[in-house]
């Protein structure tokens, strides 16, 4: 039963067909060019076949072939329509008019030359076996087919034809369009299972593009996906910020595992959409402590800012959790600005990080810092005095450097 139905056309759901109609058309209107071209130069250059059959025949079939050509040309132009190529039910209409034509006037042409329906017939399937091209559904092979095969025995019986002709052109153009409509069957198959694959690839590319850009900034993620190696920038200004739970040790002791995976996710996941919502760069976590800058792309204007309103609604989302969890934890927030190295280290189980003095100084704001405090570097302060609040704490001392003033940001300026 399988075997059987990998011979049957896919069935999509109304939205998936419509998507199917546009992507095809897409892929048929180049073709459907090509076929309008080719259809006018096999129509002017099979004049010279009619004249092997009459001398005359470019007075009795010059005509018909100039008004199909013409018809070809102004077809030609219509596939350049935005209203044609945005409505794929046009399409198949466009299609069938156009064979209609062709039967036609081939048709008659045919029935203006001695001999006409014998020598001639069998050119209708040179028309016929493009159709699977032209086409998104199998039905439509089959709508397209029929004037194909009604049409020129019309033509042939109105002409006075005989019976061997007929029966001939039968034989031709009837095993011409049952090889077009089975070609077509296989091809409606071939497509749709195709585009099933399409749709299933594109999902698993954006899915790879999403869990890439939980791991890198976008702007970096597109540089990765380039081939760019290595990948490091230099970062003159750039605002980092460092956040650590204080007593968070103390209580991984007396919670289970779970539990405290949950805790840290639910807190985690605030900041993160705090990140988001500040237009900062989430860098990493390292157990209870969180990491994250701004100013690392071209479009950031004011990154101190930035990374103070952050700060601050870290601040009050952290003592949201702590009330509704009922936990015995603070917060503690240090910043810093300053120049970075960034970059993409490692093959695999890459992380973007950053480096340098102003990461350093930055993290020792934090934990040398105070609870349930946020405190910034002088320079920090300097980028937003006048429109934030802040008390100066006084000169700590940072491993690794001279004595540095402090400040302990409280709100924005009222």
């Amino acid at each position: 039963m399988s075997a059987l139905s990998n011979w049957a056309p896919i069935r999509f759901s109304p939205e998936e067909e419509l998507e199917y109609a546009e992507r095809m058309t897409e892929r048929i209107l180049p073709l459907l060019r090509l076929g309008s071209v080719f259809g006018a130069l096999a129509f002017t250059g099979y004049q010279f076949w009619d004249l092997m059959f009459d001398p005359n025949a470019l007075v009795k079939t010059g005509p018909i072939r100039f008004t199909v050509i013409v018809w070809f040309m102004i077809a030609l132009g219509i596939t350049y329509l935005p209203s044609f190529r945005r409505t794929p039910s046009y399409l198949p209409w466009f299609t069938l008019c156009t064979y209609s034509i062709v039967a036609i006037g081939f048709g008659i042409i045919l029935a203006r030359l001695p001999g006409g329906f014998l020598a001639g017939v069998s050119g209708f399937i040179l028309g016929m076996i493009f159709i699977p091209m032209f086409i998104y559904r199998f039905w439509q092979s089959v709508v397209i087919v029929l004037p194909l095969v009604v049409l020129p025995h019309v033509v042939m019986a109105i002409a006075g034809a005989s019976s061997l002709e007929i029966i001939n052109a039968l034989a031709w153009i009837g095993g011409g369009a049952g090889f077009v409509i089975g070609f077509a069957y296989l091809v409606d198959i071939i497509n749709r299972h195709g585009f099933r694959l399409e749709k299933l690839l594109d999902r698993e590319k954006r899915r790879s593009d999403e869990l890439l850009l939980n791991i890198l900034p976008a702007e970096i993620a597109e540089r990765l996906k380039s081939g760019e190696e290595p990948l490091a920038d230099q970062c003159e200004s750039v605002t980092v910020l460092f956040a650590d739970l204080v007593g968070f040790t103390e209580l991984s002791r007396k919670m289970p595992a779970a539990e405290l995976v949950t805790l840290l996710n639910d807190l985690f996941s605030r900041f993160d959409a705090l990140v988001t919502k500040h237009g900062a760069e989430k860098i990493k976590t390292i157990g209870d402590a969180y990491m994250a800058a701004a100013g690392l792309t071209n479009s950031t204007a004011d990154h101190v800012e930035q990374i103070a309103s952050l700060a601050l609604g870290m601040r009050d989302a952290f003592a949201e959790f702590r009330e509704q969890h009922g936990l015995d934890i603070k917060l503690r927030i240090g910043i810093h600005s300053g120049a970075v190295v960034a970059g993409v280290i490692g093959t695999q189980k890459f992380a973007y990080d950053l480096w340098g003095d102003t990461v350093n100084i930055a993290s020792r704001m934090e934990s040398e810092g105070l609870p349930d405090k946020i405190q910034i570097s002088a320079k920090v302060w300097q980028s937003l005095s006048g429109r934030y609040q802040a008390e100066p704490r006084g000169e700590i001392t940072l491993k690794g450097h001279k004595p540095a003033s402090t400040f302990l940001l409280e709100d924005r300026a009222s």
